[in-house]
């Protein structure tokens, strides 16, 4: 293990910056550059220097041929003034020391071209890495040396001329998310191929970043495996997707309150029969009572009758209310069967009313599902509603929708089918689509809202249909495996 506690991560050691080092020796060399033009007698010597130090970039490329040419020119006139034509042996002098500023010429211009294709390559990464928010670091796997781009300096707010170290990162980790962070750099030590980790930072000011931190080795040297990686900042992705998460929450409240109106009278029927059996219960009680001798076996019982009554009461309007509540989803160990057993309580009377006759089989025993129960009920309940109103164009006796629940594949699956018109093969890709509807009076977003819930569940959501033969909307979850938390919790 690297790190045992953290007071030995406060004792990661930093990379020795070799900058002064650097500049101690440019100086140095500049001094014996300046020394020797000072006492160099040479011309030629002198030209070779100006030139060599074209190489080094400090001039532009146009700069660096004008200078060449003027120096070949000036060499040139020193050699006709000297009389140079007259002499085999000045000739070939000059001959040589022209081909010396020619090759001195083309290695400062090849320099400068891979220099400037250079400064443009990091001009390029330098401004992608600002508009991506991705930041370039690297690190040996022992964590002795690591260092990191001018973003990756921004994102963790940072002077840009700060020494890189794993110190300082993970000074701006937070705590929370620490052993994320170090748990990453114990698998650099084992030389792990690709190392990924999600974590939050933590500024100086207490605000908070989410950053994306992926890692692979770029190569080994001297035994030492070096890594090269991005940090990437998703803070504005997270509060994007916790903005369209609470959108999503509220429109799908809108969506069950307006479900819940539509199912107004299967609500008011529901509610109905248990006061009607409340009433004449309490008559008959009275009745018990009342005579001269009271039937108290008969009225207990009837007393009893009322308190089921009642209890059943109250159970439909806790369900309205739970479907009506403006809430977070809040995801348990469900059953499927439990789920649509209860919601088909509520559209008893919405069936009824529309003269179909449901086929009920719920096949899936055991299958528990991680699921928020309201948000299910109002999948559930917008399929059967669209079914209804599919089958409103079909004969009386011909009306009859299949709701089915079984198991395939460690997954828990429900169809609803209808026996309805169908819907043609053009308009079934758009069905999930914000805003699509076939409906006059419809909003188009009813099936969408089925789509992010069921996304929500790590689940899939499909339609399928056949003209005059009906459609099927299926969605599967994924099974709650017995190990897994919260499993237990609602067996």
């Amino acid at each position: 293990m690297l790190y045992n506690s953290g007071q030995r991560t406060s004792r990661l050691l930093t990379g020795i910056s070799l900058k002064p080092l650097e500049n101690a020796l440019v100086w140095l060399m500049g001094l014996i550059v300046a020394f020797g033009l000072l006492i160099a007698t040479d011309t030629r010597s002198v030209l070779y220097i100006a030139l060599l130090l074209m190489a080094i970039h400090l001039v532009s490329i146009g700069a660096v041929i004008v200078i060449a040419l003027l120096c070949m020119v000036t060499l040139t006139s020193m050699f006709l003034y000297e009389g140079g034509l007259h002499r085999w042996e000045s000739i070939t002098q000059w001959l040589g020391n022209l081909s010396v500023l020619a090759a001195i010429t083309l290695v400062a211009l090849r320099g400068k071209q891979v220099s400037d294709n250079l400064r443009h390559k990091e001009v390029y990464m330098v401004g992608a890495q600002r508009l991506t928010q991705t930041a370039c670091f690297g690190f040996r796997a022992d964590l002795q040396t690591m260092g990191w781009s001018e973003q990756a300096a921004r994102i963790l707010e940072y002077p840009s001329g700060t020494a890189p170290s794993a110190s300082l990162f993970l000074a701006r980790t937070h705590p929370d998310d620490l052993p994320l962070v170090l748990a990453s750099f114990e698998r650099a030590a084992r030389h792990e191929s690709l190392i990924e980790v999600k974590h939050r930072l933590l500024m100086p000011d207490g605000r908070i970043k989410h950053v994306h931190m992926f890692a692979t080795p770029l190569f080994t040297r001297h035994g030492c495996f070096e890594y090269l990686g991005a940090l990437m900042d998703v803070t504005a992705r997270k509060l994007a997707e916790k903005a369209l998460y609470r959108a999503q929450t509220q429109l799908a409240h809108v969506t069950r309150v307006t479900s819940l109106g539509e199912l107004a009278a299967s609500i008011a029927h529901e509610v109905n029969q248990p006061l009607a059996a409340i009433t004449s219960s309490g008559q008959a009680c009275l009745n018990w009572l009342n005579r001269p001798q009271p039937d108290l076996p008969e009225a207990r019982q009837a007393l009893e009758r009322i308190i089921a009554s009642a209890s059943r009461a109250s159970e439909i309007t806790h369900r309205v209310r739970a479907l009506s509540r403006k809430s977070d989803p809040l995801r348990q160990s469900e059953s499927l069967n439990d789920i649509v057993k209860e919601t088909l309580s509520l559209v008893r009377h919405e069936l009824a009313h529309h003269k179909i006759s449901p086929k009920i089989e719920l096949a899936a025993f055991g299958g528990q599902v991680s699921a928020d129960r309201v948000q299910l009920q109002q999948v559930i309940i917008n399929l059967i509603i669209n079914a209804c109103q599919a089958m409103e164009k079909v004969k009386a006796p011909g009306r009859t929708l299949l709701i089915r629940t079984w198991v395939k594949d460690n997954e828990v699956m429900l169809e609803v089918t209808d026996q309805g018109a169908g819907i043609p093969s053009d308009v079934l890709p758009q069905l999930f689509t914000p805003f699509f509807t076939t409906k006059e009076n419809g909003l188009g977003m009813g099936l969408c809202i089925c789509r992010s819930i069921i996304d929500f569940h790590e689940g899939r959501i499909w339609a399928t249909s056949a003209i005059d033969k009906g459609s099927s909307f299926v969605f599967a979850l994924p099974i709650l495996v017995a190990n897994e938390p919260g499993y237990a919790a609602a067996i």
